[in-house]
């Protein structure tokens, strides 16, 4: 029998977080079955238990690996933008790109893990988890910019930074409800707006 390589095996359980994610924002945590995960996969529910053995282990991976690697994804698209400013410009850009366009599902997903974490502990360490390294890494470009000269030197950097990421994240929830009157770009924007006016030295 051939071997079957590394590749593979990941390819396979992508296909599978990304089938979870699927049917958990469709259903909901609680109704969907690893049934329905694997008839969406295409797969035996068998070739599902392999790589993960309870639905709640895929409810955690999808959290650690799906809205968990943010913080990371963030200081790698934006590491060649120098100035502090410009690279909180950009990360509320991402925010609402992916949202919109590149993974419209994470914001469904947010929604989901939410509700979820009200009981389980281990969903809600992992969106602790999530939040707090997005506020380490918004906190870290606003001290830059505070050290800098760019911004108020009487800001909090974590303050500011879990606030923004509070709004942020009510912004998605709002969205993926469906409420007809959120333009994503516009909050965008205002977010920007609010933000400028805190931060940037009164002229």
């Amino acid at each position: 029998m051939p071997r079957v390589s590394p590749a593979h095996l990941e390819r396979r359980r992508e296909a599978i977080l990304s089938a979870a994610l699927e049917v958990f924002i469709t259903k909901g945590y609680q109704a969907a079955t690893v049934n329905d995960i694997a008839q969406q996969a295409g797969l035996s529910v068998g070739a599902i238990y392999r790589y993960f053995p309870t639905k709640a282990d895929l409810m955690l991976a999808l959290v650690r690996e799906r809205l968990g690697r943010a913080p990371s994804l963030f200081a790698r698209l934006t590491a060649r933008v120098d100035d502090p400013w410009e690279r909180l410009v950009r990360c509320v850009e991402l925010f609402t790109i992916a949202l919109r366009v590149r993974h419209p599902g994470t914001g469904r997903l947010l929604l989901v893990t939410m509700a979820e974490a009200v009981q389980d502990g281990a969903v809600r360490q992992g969106l602790h988890s999530r939040f707090t390294g997005l506020v380490e890494y918004i906190a870290g470009i606003i001290a830059e910019g505070v050290a800098r000269g760019r911004f108020r030197p009487d800001v909090d950097p974590r303050t500011v930074a879990a606030l923004l990421l509070a709004m942020a994240d009510g912004v998605a929830v709002y969205w993926v409800t469906g409420a007809p009157e959120v333009k994503l770009n516009a909050m965008g924007q205002s977010l920007l707006a609010m933000l400028r006016s805190y931060l940037l030295p009164k002229p």
